[in-house]
C-alpha cells in the first residue's frame, strides 16, 4: 500500500477510536506534511468536563497505539443541552401532497408542532426535478413561518442533491433574518423512498434548534 495512504488509514483508525470514547460525537486529526499529528479536533455532549474528554482520549491512544499524544493538541467543542422549552418547540412533518401537471406542480406541506397545531405551506409553478425539489422546500419554509408568526423572516437559499457512499441525499441551504441580522443555515437528509418527505425532514434539520431558540426568546 502507498505510504500515504498508509497514514491515511492510520488516522481514520485513530479517529475512529476516539469517536468510540464516552461522550464524544465526532473526531477529526489534522496531520503535518510527514504524517505527524499536529491537532485533534472533537465535537462532545456537555455531559461531561472536557478536561475528562481529553483524558480519556490520552489514555485510548496510549492503551490502544502506545501514542501519547500532548493534551495541549486536543480541543473539545461541546454541544449545549437541550430544555425542555427547546425540545417541545420542534416542529414535525405532518404531511405532503403533491398535485403534478404537464409542466406544473402544486405542493403543500403540512407541519405539526407539541400542541398538535397543523400549519400548511404551500407553493406552486414550472420546471424541472430540481425545482419541484425546491417547491417542496419553500411550502415547507412558509409552513414554519405560519408558526413563527411575523418576528423574524425565513428564506430557502438554495438546494443541492450529492452523493454520500452508495446513497443520493439533499442539502437545504435556508436564511433567518431577525433584528440581530442573518444568520444562514444549512440542513440535510438522505433520500427515502419519498424524496419529497426527505427535503421536508432536511429544511427541519436545518431551521429546527435555531427556531426553538428564537421562539423560546421571543416568549420570554
Amino acid at each position: 500500500m502507498d505510504e500515504k495512504l498508509l497514514r491515511e488509514e492510520v488516522i481514520r483508525h485513530y479517529e475512529g477510536i476516539i469517536q468510540k470514547i464516552k461522550d464524544v460525537v465526532s473526531a477529526k486529526i489534522i496531520t503535518t506534511p510527514d504524517g505527524k499529528i499536529s491537532e485533534i479536533h472533537v465535537l462532545a455532549n456537555s455531559n461531561r468536563n472536557p478536561k475528562q474528554i481529553v483524558r480519556d482520549i490520552e489514555s485510548a491512544l496510549i492503551a490502544t497505539f502506545g501514542s501519547e499524544i500532548d493534551h495541549k493538541k486536543i480541543s473539545v467543542a461541546q454541544l449545549e443541552k437541550e430544555d425542555n422549552c427547546t425540545a417541545e418547540t420542534r416542529l414535525r412533518i405532518d404531511g405532503l401532497t403533491v398535485k403534478k401537471g404537464k409542466y406544473s406542480y402544486e405542493v403543500a406541506v403540512s407541519l405539526r408542532d407539541a400542541e398538535d397545531k397543523v400549519y400548511e405551506g404551500r407553493a406552486s409553478g414550472s420546471g424541472t426535478y430540481k425545482h419541484y425539489l425546491k417547491l417542496i422546500a419553500q411550502a415547507t419554509i412558509n409552513a414554519i413561518q405560519q408558526y413563527a408568526g411575523k418576528d423574524f423572516l425565513i428564506a430557502l437559499e438554495d438546494i443541492s442533491t450529492f452523493r454520500i457512499g452508495e446513497r443520493e441525499a439533499i442539502a437545504v441551504l435556508v436564511s433567518i433574518l431577525t433584528n440581530g441580522g442573518e444568520e444562514s443555515f444549512l440542513g440535510s437528509s438522505i433520500f427515502r423512498e419519498d424524496k419529497g418527505e426527505s427535503v421536508v425532514v432536511a429544511v427541519l434539520n436545518a431551521v429546527n434548534r435555531r427556531l426553538s431558540f428564537l421562539i423560546k426568546e421571543k416568549k420570554e
